[in-house]
């Protein structure tokens, strides 16, 4: 991996009733971006564009991530989404809950 890491970003989410993972990585994605403020590129004069985000999703089926979904919900930068076996699969009251983790990582160039 190229560049300097400086933020670190993680969350979870949940689909409740349909059992879809992409939903569940979606919601995991939009939690860790809420938490995340990144004044770094005003103080460094930096444009939010050169930076390059990596996130980490974990799924009980990973094959079943819609990609292209998580890595438009990132507003900028270029973006690489790495999805493996993770999260849970959790059986409630005759339905399965999907639990997604997500990480966030942002890189920006070595100057």
């Amino acid at each position: 991996m190229s560049g300097q890491r400086l933020i670190i970003e993680m969350a979870q989410g949940v689909d409740l009733h349909g059992r879809d993972d992409t939903k569940a990585a979606r919601r995991a994605v939009e939690q860790a971006l809420q938490g995340a403020s990144l004044p770094i590129f005003r103080t460094l004069d930096v444009e939010r564009d050169t930076m390059r985000v990596v996130v980490h999703v974990g799924v009980p089926r990973p094959e079943a991530v819609d990609v292209a979904v998580i890595a438009g919900l990132l507003p900028y930068g270029s973006v690489e989404v790495v999805v493996e076996k993770g999260g849970l699969d959790v059986p409630v009251a005759g339905e399965v809950h999907v639990m997604a983790v997500a990480a966030l990582e942002v890189f920006l160039p070595v100057r």
